[in-house]
C-alpha cells in the first residue's frame, strides 16, 4: 500500500516517462565516471603521459586525484539511486540524483574546459555532456502544476536561501581576488575552469533559487534540493582536495579554504537532512 501511495505521489510529481529516460542517462554517465575516476587513481601513467607533453602541472594533477578519489565514491552512488529509481520512482530520490548530476557537470567540465588531454579524454566529454542533458531533461520532467504543490516550512526556505547567499557573498570576493593576477598577466591559471563554471554558470543558479525561495516560488523548492546536493558534494571534493593536493606536492596547505569548504559541507549536509525530511506535496 505504502509502495502505491508513492508510486502514485511520483506519477503525480513527474513524467514518468521522461524521468526514467533521464536515469537511464545517469546510469550511464555514472558507470562512465567510475570508470574515468579509477583509472585516475590506478592508472599512473595517466595524467603523467599529460604531465611529460607539458599541458599538466604536476599540482593539477594532485588536484585531478583528489577529485577522483570523492568521485569514486559518488559515482557509485548514482549508480545506485539510478537503479533504485528505476524500479521504484519517487521524486526525492530523482532530487538527489540531479543533484549528484551536478557534481558530475561541474567535476568534469573542469576537465573537459581545463583541456586535460589524456587518454581518456573523451570520457570526460561524454560524462560532461551527459550530465547536461541529464539535468535539463531531468528538471522538466516535472509537472508544473503538480510542483506548486509542494512545501518547505518557512524557517527551512529562509535558512536554503540564506545558505546559498552566504555562499556567493563569501566565494565570488574570493574568486574575483584570485582572478585578477590572472587577468592582468594575460594568462589563465591552472584551475581557470572554476573561475568560468563558477561566475557563469553555478553562482547565477544559486542567486535564481535563493531568490525563488525567498519569494516562495514552489519550484525553487524542487531546485533547493538539487542545488543542496550539488554542493555538498562539490565543497566535499574542494575541502579534500585543499588538504590533499598540499600533502601530496610537499607544501603549506591553505586552512583558511579547507574551514570555509569543511564548514560549507557540514552546513550543506544538516540542510539536506532537514530538507528530505520535510519536502511535503500538499494534497
Amino acid at each position: 500500500m505504502k509502495i502505491e501511495k508513492t508510486l502514485s505521489e511520483s506519477s503525480n510529481m513527474i513524467n514518468i516517462q521522461k524521468s526514467c529516460l533521464t536515469a537511464i542517462m545517469t546510469l550511464i554517465l555514472s558507470l562512465l565516471a567510475l570508470y574515468a575516476s579509477l583509472a585516475g587513481v590506478l592508472d599512473k601513467n595517466l595524467y603523467t603521459d599529460v604531465f611529460f607533453a607539458g599541458s599538466l602541472s604536476k599540482t593539477l594533477i594532485s588536484g585531478s586525484l583528489a577529485q577522483d578519489t570523492i568521485s569514486i565514491p559518488l559515482s557509485l552512488i548514482l549508480a545506485v539511486l539510478s537503479l533504485v529509481f528505476l524500479k521504484h520512482p519517487e521524486y526525492k530520490t530523482f532530487i538527489a540524483i540531479l543533484g549528484l548530476t551536478g557534481y558530475f557537470f561541474y567535476g568534469y567540465g573542469l576537465y573537459a574546459m581545463q583541456g586535460q588531454y589524456t587518454s581518456i579524454y573523451l570520457i570526460y566529454l561524454a560524462v560532461f555532456g551527459l550530465s547536461i542533458y541529464s539535468m535539463i531533461w531531468g528538471l522538466t520532467s516535472f509537472k508544473p502544476d503538480v510542483v506548486k504543490q509542494t512545501r518547505l516550512p518557512g524557517a527551512l526556505r529562509m535558512s536554503i536561501s540564506i545558505f546559498l547567499i552566504v555562499i556567493l557573498l563569501v566565494l565570488i570576493p574570493v574568486w574575483l581576488l584570485r582572478i585578477t593576477p590572472d587577468i592582468a598577466k594575460h594568462i589563465p591559471g591552472d584551475t581557470y575552469a572554476v573561475f568560468v563554471l563558477d561566475l557563469c554558470v553555478v553562482f547565477p543558479a544559486f542567486g535564481i533559487i535563493a531568490a525563488k525561495l525567498l519569494r516562495n516560488k514552489p519550484f525553487g523548492n524542487i531546485l533547493a534540493g538539487v542545488a543542496l546536493f550539488k554542493t555538498l558534494t562539490i565543497c566535499l571534493s574542494v575541502a579534500f582536495g585543499e588538504w590533499f593536493v598540499p600533502f601530496r606536492e610537499g607544501f603549506q596547505a591553505d586552512y583558511g579554504m579547507i574551514a570555509i569548504f569543511s564548514a560549507l559541507t557540514l552546513f550543506s549536509f544538516v540542510l539536506i537532512v532537514l530538507y528530505m525530511f520535510n519536502l511535503k506535496k500538499e494534497l
